[in-house]
Protein backbone atom coordinates (compact mmCIF):
# COMPACT_ATOMS: atom_id res chain seq x y z
CA UNK A 1 0.00 0.00 0.00
CA UNK A 2 1.42 3.38 -1.04
CA UNK A 3 0.60 6.57 0.82
CA UNK A 4 1.41 10.25 0.97
CA UNK A 5 0.47 13.06 3.33
CA UNK A 6 -0.30 16.58 2.18
CA UNK A 7 1.86 19.13 3.99
CA UNK A 8 0.71 22.04 1.83
CA UNK A 9 -1.98 21.82 -0.83
CA UNK A 10 -0.63 24.77 -2.82
CA UNK A 11 -2.98 27.43 -4.13
CA UNK A 12 -5.54 25.08 -5.66
CA UNK A 13 -4.70 21.39 -6.08
CA UNK A 14 -7.42 18.87 -6.84
CA UNK A 15 -7.68 15.23 -7.84
CA UNK A 16 -8.79 14.89 -11.45
CA UNK A 17 -9.04 12.28 -14.19
CA UNK A 18 -10.56 12.39 -17.69
CA UNK A 19 -13.88 13.50 -16.21
CA UNK A 20 -17.51 12.43 -16.29
CA UNK A 21 -19.52 11.66 -19.39
CA UNK A 22 -23.24 11.20 -19.81
CA UNK A 23 -24.40 13.39 -16.93
CA UNK A 24 -24.69 16.85 -18.47
CA UNK A 25 -28.40 16.27 -19.06
CA UNK A 26 -28.73 16.18 -15.27
CA UNK A 27 -26.82 19.46 -14.87
CA UNK A 28 -23.52 17.80 -13.91
CA UNK A 29 -20.47 19.20 -15.75
CA UNK A 30 -17.79 16.93 -17.16
CA UNK A 31 -15.05 18.21 -14.80
CA UNK A 32 -11.75 16.40 -15.33
CA UNK A 33 -8.31 17.74 -16.13
CA UNK A 34 -8.05 21.14 -17.81
CA UNK A 35 -5.03 20.10 -19.94
CA UNK A 36 -5.71 16.57 -21.12
CA UNK A 37 -2.52 16.39 -23.17
CA UNK A 38 -0.27 17.00 -20.14
CA UNK A 39 -2.45 14.59 -18.13
CA UNK A 40 -2.03 11.75 -20.61
CA UNK A 41 1.72 12.26 -20.72
CA UNK A 42 2.02 12.21 -16.93
CA UNK A 43 0.19 8.88 -16.67
CA UNK A 44 2.23 7.39 -19.52
CA UNK A 45 5.48 8.36 -17.81
CA UNK A 46 4.29 6.86 -14.51
CA UNK A 47 3.12 3.66 -16.20
CA UNK A 48 -0.52 4.18 -15.24
CA UNK A 49 -3.74 3.51 -17.12
CA UNK A 50 -5.05 6.26 -19.40
CA UNK A 51 -7.85 7.28 -17.01
CA UNK A 52 -5.88 7.14 -13.76
CA UNK A 53 -6.35 10.11 -11.40
CA UNK A 54 -3.63 12.72 -10.95
CA UNK A 55 -3.02 15.84 -8.92
CA UNK A 56 -3.85 19.00 -10.88
CA UNK A 57 -1.85 21.86 -9.37
CA UNK A 58 -2.83 25.42 -10.26
CA UNK A 59 -0.26 28.26 -10.11
CA UNK A 60 1.54 26.77 -7.06
CA UNK A 61 1.92 23.07 -6.49
CA UNK A 62 2.33 22.45 -2.77
CA UNK A 63 4.27 20.02 -0.61
CA UNK A 64 3.76 16.26 -0.13
CA UNK A 65 5.50 13.73 2.12
CA UNK A 66 5.69 10.18 0.84
CA UNK A 67 5.20 7.51 3.50
CA UNK A 68 6.33 4.79 1.06
CA UNK A 69 8.54 4.44 -2.00
CA UNK A 70 6.82 5.57 -5.21
CA UNK A 71 7.33 6.34 -8.88
CA UNK A 72 5.98 9.69 -10.01
CA UNK A 73 5.94 11.91 -13.10
CA UNK A 74 5.25 15.64 -13.41
CA UNK A 75 4.15 17.38 -16.60
CA UNK A 76 2.54 20.68 -17.55
CA UNK A 77 3.44 24.04 -16.02
CA UNK A 78 7.04 24.52 -14.91
CA UNK A 79 6.85 24.62 -11.11
CA UNK A 80 10.52 23.81 -10.39
CA UNK A 81 9.77 20.59 -8.48
CA UNK A 82 12.19 19.19 -5.96
CA UNK A 83 12.59 16.28 -3.56
CA UNK A 84 14.06 17.23 -0.18
CA UNK A 85 15.13 20.57 -1.67
CA UNK A 86 16.99 18.91 -4.56
CA UNK A 87 15.60 19.80 -7.98
CA UNK A 88 14.17 17.02 -10.14
CA UNK A 89 13.37 16.83 -13.82
CA UNK A 90 9.88 17.17 -15.18
CA UNK A 91 8.54 15.08 -18.07
CA UNK A 92 10.28 11.92 -16.87
CA UNK A 93 9.62 9.13 -14.39
CA UNK A 94 11.18 9.78 -10.97
CA UNK A 95 11.71 7.58 -7.91
CA UNK A 96 10.65 8.93 -4.52
CA UNK A 97 11.78 7.17 -1.35
CA UNK A 98 9.79 6.69 1.86
CA UNK A 99 10.15 9.75 4.09
CA UNK A 100 11.08 12.10 1.25
CA UNK A 101 9.13 15.28 0.49
CA UNK A 102 8.07 16.48 -2.94
CA UNK A 103 7.59 20.23 -3.34
CA UNK A 104 6.32 22.23 -6.30
CA UNK A 105 6.65 26.01 -6.30
CA UNK A 106 4.99 28.80 -8.25
CA UNK A 107 4.54 28.27 -11.98
CA UNK A 108 7.29 29.91 -14.05
CA UNK A 109 5.75 28.90 -17.37
CA UNK A 110 2.17 27.77 -17.82
CA UNK A 111 -0.52 27.60 -15.19
CA UNK A 112 -1.29 23.95 -14.32
CA UNK A 113 1.02 21.03 -13.52
CA UNK A 114 0.06 17.36 -13.26
CA UNK A 115 1.50 14.85 -10.79
CA UNK A 116 0.95 11.18 -11.61
CA UNK A 117 1.80 8.52 -9.01
CA UNK A 118 2.22 4.95 -10.22
CA UNK A 119 -0.51 2.73 -8.79
CA UNK A 120 -4.25 2.28 -8.45
CA UNK A 121 -5.46 5.16 -6.27
CA UNK A 122 -7.92 4.50 -3.46
CA UNK A 123 -10.37 7.22 -4.48
CA UNK A 124 -14.09 6.53 -4.67
CA UNK A 125 -15.63 7.26 -8.05
CA UNK A 126 -18.71 9.47 -8.28
CA UNK A 127 -20.69 9.02 -11.49
CA UNK A 128 -17.81 7.07 -12.97
CA UNK A 129 -15.04 9.55 -12.20
CA UNK A 130 -12.59 10.48 -9.45
CA UNK A 131 -12.62 14.13 -10.56
CA UNK A 132 -13.17 16.81 -7.94
CA UNK A 133 -16.06 19.18 -8.59
CA UNK A 134 -15.65 21.78 -5.85
CA UNK A 135 -18.88 23.67 -6.58
CA UNK A 136 -20.89 20.48 -6.15
CA UNK A 137 -18.66 19.31 -3.27
CA UNK A 138 -18.15 15.81 -4.62
CA UNK A 139 -15.38 13.72 -6.15
CA UNK A 140 -11.71 13.57 -5.18
CA UNK A 141 -11.26 13.95 -1.43
CA UNK A 142 -14.59 15.16 -0.07
CA UNK A 143 -15.13 17.42 -3.08
CA UNK A 144 -12.53 19.98 -1.93
CA UNK A 145 -9.03 21.09 -2.93
CA UNK A 146 -6.21 19.32 -1.07
CA UNK A 147 -5.29 20.75 2.32
CA UNK A 148 -2.73 20.08 5.01
CA UNK A 149 -3.25 16.69 6.64
CA UNK A 150 -5.06 15.04 3.74
CA UNK A 151 -3.78 11.60 2.79
CA UNK A 152 -3.84 9.76 -0.52
CA UNK A 153 -3.21 6.03 -0.74
CA UNK A 154 -2.83 3.66 -3.65
CA UNK A 155 -2.39 0.00 -4.47
CA UNK A 156 1.11 -0.50 -5.80
CA UNK A 157 1.73 -2.09 -9.20
CA UNK A 158 4.09 -5.05 -8.73
CA UNK A 159 5.64 -4.96 -12.20
CA UNK A 160 8.80 -2.88 -12.48
CA UNK A 161 8.82 0.17 -14.75
CA UNK A 162 11.72 1.06 -17.00
CA UNK A 163 12.46 4.81 -16.81
CA UNK A 164 10.42 6.83 -19.28
CA UNK A 165 11.21 10.32 -20.59
CA UNK A 166 9.43 12.58 -23.07
CA UNK A 167 11.39 13.64 -26.12
CA UNK A 168 11.83 17.38 -26.58
CA UNK A 169 9.24 17.48 -29.35
CA UNK A 170 6.70 16.07 -26.90
CA UNK A 171 7.17 18.90 -24.41
CA UNK A 172 5.05 21.96 -25.32
CA UNK A 173 6.13 25.55 -24.87
CA UNK A 174 3.64 27.44 -22.71
CA UNK A 175 3.30 30.97 -24.00
CA UNK A 176 1.61 33.78 -22.09
CA UNK A 177 0.39 35.20 -25.42
CA UNK A 178 -1.68 32.92 -27.63
CA UNK A 179 -4.08 33.09 -30.56
CA UNK A 180 -6.89 30.54 -30.55
CA UNK A 181 -9.29 29.52 -33.28
CA UNK A 182 -13.06 29.44 -32.90
CA UNK A 183 -16.14 28.84 -34.99
CA UNK A 184 -19.03 31.34 -34.82
CA UNK A 185 -21.69 30.51 -32.26
CA UNK A 186 -25.49 30.81 -32.41
CA UNK A 187 -25.47 34.48 -31.33
CA UNK A 188 -22.42 35.60 -33.34
CA UNK A 189 -24.56 37.61 -35.72
CA UNK A 190 -26.04 39.59 -32.85
CA UNK A 191 -22.74 41.47 -32.99
CA UNK A 192 -22.60 44.23 -35.59
CA UNK A 193 -19.61 44.40 -37.93
CA UNK A 194 -17.82 46.96 -35.75
CA UNK A 195 -18.08 44.76 -32.65
CA UNK A 196 -17.01 41.66 -34.59
CA UNK A 197 -13.90 43.52 -35.76
CA UNK A 198 -13.23 44.69 -32.20
CA UNK A 199 -13.48 41.12 -30.90
CA UNK A 200 -11.20 39.75 -33.62
CA UNK A 201 -8.56 42.46 -33.25
CA UNK A 202 -8.39 42.77 -29.46
CA UNK A 203 -5.92 41.16 -27.08
CA UNK A 204 -7.80 40.07 -23.97
CA UNK A 205 -6.08 39.63 -20.60
CA UNK A 206 -6.74 36.57 -18.46
CA UNK A 207 -8.41 37.77 -15.26
CA UNK A 208 -7.45 36.67 -11.75
CA UNK A 209 -11.14 35.76 -11.40
CA UNK A 210 -10.65 32.85 -13.82
CA UNK A 211 -11.13 29.33 -12.49
CA UNK A 212 -12.03 25.82 -13.60
CA UNK A 213 -15.56 26.98 -14.46
CA UNK A 214 -14.43 29.61 -16.93
CA UNK A 215 -11.54 31.72 -18.15
CA UNK A 216 -12.62 35.33 -17.64
CA UNK A 217 -11.12 37.91 -19.95
CA UNK A 218 -10.51 41.63 -19.44
CA UNK A 219 -10.23 44.50 -21.89
CA UNK A 220 -10.57 48.28 -21.97
CA UNK A 221 -12.94 47.78 -24.90
CA UNK A 222 -15.94 45.62 -23.88
CA UNK A 223 -17.86 43.81 -26.60
CA UNK A 224 -21.25 45.47 -27.06
CA UNK A 225 -24.18 43.34 -28.18
CA UNK A 226 -27.65 44.06 -29.43
CA UNK A 227 -30.01 43.61 -26.48
CA UNK A 228 -32.32 40.66 -27.05
CA UNK A 229 -34.29 38.37 -24.77
CA UNK A 230 -32.57 35.01 -24.65
CA UNK A 231 -33.65 31.75 -23.08
CA UNK A 232 -31.11 29.62 -21.24
CA UNK A 233 -29.52 27.25 -23.73
CA UNK A 234 -27.09 24.33 -23.64
CA UNK A 235 -23.37 25.11 -23.34
CA UNK A 236 -20.19 23.02 -23.32
CA UNK A 237 -16.51 23.63 -22.56
CA UNK A 238 -15.02 26.00 -25.12
CA UNK A 239 -18.12 28.15 -25.57
CA UNK A 240 -17.40 31.89 -25.58
CA UNK A 241 -20.08 33.84 -23.74
CA UNK A 242 -20.62 37.59 -23.58
CA UNK A 243 -22.17 38.68 -20.26
CA UNK A 244 -23.78 42.13 -19.81
CA UNK A 245 -20.41 43.76 -18.94
CA UNK A 246 -19.09 42.86 -22.41
CA UNK A 247 -16.07 40.92 -21.11
CA UNK A 248 -15.89 37.43 -22.67
CA UNK A 249 -15.93 34.21 -20.66
CA UNK A 250 -14.57 30.93 -22.05
CA UNK A 251 -16.39 28.05 -20.36
CA UNK A 252 -14.10 25.28 -19.10
CA UNK A 253 -14.37 21.83 -17.50
CA UNK A 254 -16.42 22.78 -14.43
CA UNK A 255 -18.63 25.20 -16.36
CA UNK A 256 -22.40 25.06 -16.15
CA UNK A 257 -24.41 22.94 -18.59
CA UNK A 258 -26.88 25.70 -19.55
CA UNK A 259 -26.44 29.44 -19.73
CA UNK A 260 -28.34 32.57 -20.59
CA UNK A 261 -25.52 34.69 -22.01
CA UNK A 262 -25.05 35.01 -25.78
CA UNK A 263 -22.77 32.32 -27.22
CA UNK A 264 -20.71 34.09 -29.85
CA UNK A 265 -18.32 31.24 -30.56
CA UNK A 266 -16.92 27.82 -29.77
CA UNK A 267 -13.18 27.30 -29.30
CA UNK A 268 -11.75 24.40 -31.30
CA UNK A 269 -11.06 21.57 -28.86
CA UNK A 270 -7.40 21.41 -29.86
CA UNK A 271 -6.91 24.82 -28.24
CA UNK A 272 -8.50 24.06 -24.86
CA UNK A 273 -5.24 22.64 -23.48
CA UNK A 274 -3.42 25.83 -24.46
CA UNK A 275 -6.04 28.06 -22.85
CA UNK A 276 -5.73 26.09 -19.61
CA UNK A 277 -2.02 26.95 -19.45
CA UNK A 278 -2.26 30.72 -19.98
CA UNK A 279 -1.41 32.42 -16.66
CA UNK A 280 -3.16 35.37 -15.04
CA UNK A 281 -2.49 38.56 -17.07
CA UNK A 282 -1.51 36.47 -20.09
CA UNK A 283 -3.23 37.48 -23.32
CA UNK A 284 -5.57 35.69 -25.69
CA UNK A 285 -6.54 36.71 -29.22
CA UNK A 286 -9.24 35.08 -31.31
CA UNK A 287 -9.16 33.93 -34.93
CA UNK A 288 -12.38 32.98 -36.70
CA UNK A 289 -12.46 29.70 -38.63
CA UNK A 290 -15.00 30.10 -41.41
CA UNK A 291 -14.60 26.82 -43.30
CA UNK A 292 -14.67 24.30 -40.48
CA UNK A 293 -15.70 20.72 -41.22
Amino acid sequence: MGKLTVLDGGLFTTIQDKGRSGYRKYGVPSSGVMDISAYKKANFLAGNSKNAPVLECTLKGGKYQFNTDATIAITGALMNPGINDNGIEMNTSVKVRAGETLELGFAKKGCRAYVAIRGSWDIDKVMGSCSTFTLGKFGGLNGTPLKKGDQISWQEIPESLEPRTLQNDGIPYYSSKITIEFIPGPEWDQLNDQEKDKFLNSSFRVSSKSNRMGIRLESEKPILMNQVDMKSSGVIPGIIQIPPNGLPIILMKDGQTVGGYPRIGKILDIHLNRIAQVPINGTIKFKEVKDFI
